[in-house]
């Protein structure tokens, strides 16, 4: 039987929590500076501590699941009482790449194990071990970790020495999904407009997969190929007719990429391939 801490249980923490009872083989622990957001889990097995050193006392293993890169050195600071010799703190958090790195920097020259762990994930993926969870860092201390972590995800990714590239790939992640989830509002805000039905609207997408896009342009993204396909002032006429269409709705991604287009059609680039937008120095 495994000893396990989690300190931070909101949605996604509490979904885990969940998830490695459910599983069994754990003795889990877990912390919330809101104790009331933490205190239901002892009805499903968990124990529920009062400080993040007396949540980790013991523990082989404590999961961070935390708001912010503050959030998470303060966690730790106040954790480090109570964690036992070779535990390992494996921290689930979205984090800026560059305090990712120093942290882990940091930690090391303590003597204390800790590997990022980003997640692409909602709760249920987590209480069902579905999803992708992405870890960078030593290799050796992802290989000790592999068999646990991989009870936790569908996808366990690991993406390399670098300390930071976990949380470099998942802010790359979460920004397509935004962007994507914005520029969905931005077409139910012209479907108002016009008077169509939003889930007709979004309709389009049973046939016009977004997926293929992808396919099709990150290649050439990726080779720094402006070959024209689909040309940028070509491009730029549709998002005039989508903007002309919205009349007074909101769309917010659409004016700011006419703003991108014009900028780079003034610069010359009219006729390169839309990926241009991707251009460095410009």
């Amino acid at each position: 039987m495994s000893s396990i801490a989690l300190l931070g249980t909101g949605l996604l923490g509490s979904a885990f929590v969940d998830g490695l009872l459910a599983r069994g083989g754990s003795e889990v622990t877990v912390w919330n500076r809101t104790r009331a957001r933490a205190e239901p889990l002892a009805a499903r097995g968990a124990r529920v501590a009062d400080t993040p050193a007396e949540a980790v006392r013991g523990a082989e293993r404590v999961h961070l699941v935390l708001l912010d890169d503050d959030v998470v050195d303060e966690t730790i600071a106040a954790l480090r009482p109570g964690l036992a010799p070779g535990a390992v703190i494996v921290d689930h958090t979205t984090t800026l790449p560059a305090r990712t790195a120093e942290r882990v920097r940091r930690l090391e020259a303590d003597g204390i194990d800790y590997v990022h762990a980003p997640v692409f994930m909602g709760p249920p993926a987590a209480r069902d071990a579905k999803g992708v969870m992405m870890v960078g860092g030593s290799r050796a201390r992802f290989d000790a970790l592999q068999p646990a972590l991989a009870r936790m995800t569908g996808d366990l990714w690991y993406v390399g020495e670098r300390p930071d590239l976990a949380a470099a790939y998942k802010l790359f992640g979460n920004a397509m999904l935004l962007s994507m989830t914005a520029a969905i509002a931005d077409i139910a805000h012209i479907a108002d407009a016009l008077g169509v039905d939003r889930a007709g609207a979004l309709s389009v997408f049973d046939h016009f997969g977004v997926g293929g896009v992808i396919a099709a342009r990150a290649p050439k993204l990726a080779k720094e190929d402006y070959s024209p396909a689909f040309t940028l002032d070509v491009a730029r006429k549709d998002v005039r007719l989508m903007l002309e269409s919205a009349g007074r709705e909101p769309t917010p991604v659409l004016a700011a990429l006419a703003a991108r287009m014009d900028a780079l059609i003034a610069a010359g680039l009219g006729g390169d391939d839309v990926i241009v937008l991707a251009k460095r120095g410009v």
